[in-house]
């Protein structure tokens, strides 16, 4: 029986460590799993203090998040980026609304805030993520 995809969102630091960021989104999709949010990593100029997709230059800050919050409530789980264990205040936000609808959050790298950090599952890869969920 093939297995099942699943959804998933992937939050984070969007500008430290874009190699990094890269690297974790195409090992998603390499996993098979459905990325609802960002659906590309194609971002405007790093210098922005809101980093958003070049195709989204009409699109509100307000509705840049509420997309990616209804994709989180819409995923199997939601992949946090990380790099050094930085999470930022938008990627606390997103943890938190994770955990108020349920949704299994993951990172391969341990979160720096004392609080945050255990509620985010720590595993060396998508893979493991993928093995405990189902």
């Amino acid at each position: 029986m093939p297995r099942q995809i699943l959804r998933c969102t992937l939050s984070g630091s969007y500008h430290k460590d874009r190699k990094g960021l890269s690297s974790a989104y195409s090992e998603l999709v390499t996993c098979g799993c459905q990325v609802l949010s960002p659906h590309r990593l194609e971002f405007d100029a790093e210098e922005t203090l809101f980093v958003r997709d070049t195709a989204e230059h009409e699109v509100s800050e307000v509705d840049l998040e509420g997309h990616h919050l209804l994709s989180i409530k819409q995923s199997d789980f939601l992949w946090v980026h990380a790099p050094n264990g930085h999470v930022g205040t938008s990627t606390s936000f997103e943890i938190g609304f994770a955990l108020a609808n349920n949704i299994p959050i993951f990172s391969s790298t341990s979160i720096d805030d004392v609080t945050l950090r255990h509620f985010v599952q720590v595993v060396p890869s998508v893979y493991r993520a993928l093995e405990s969920i189902g």
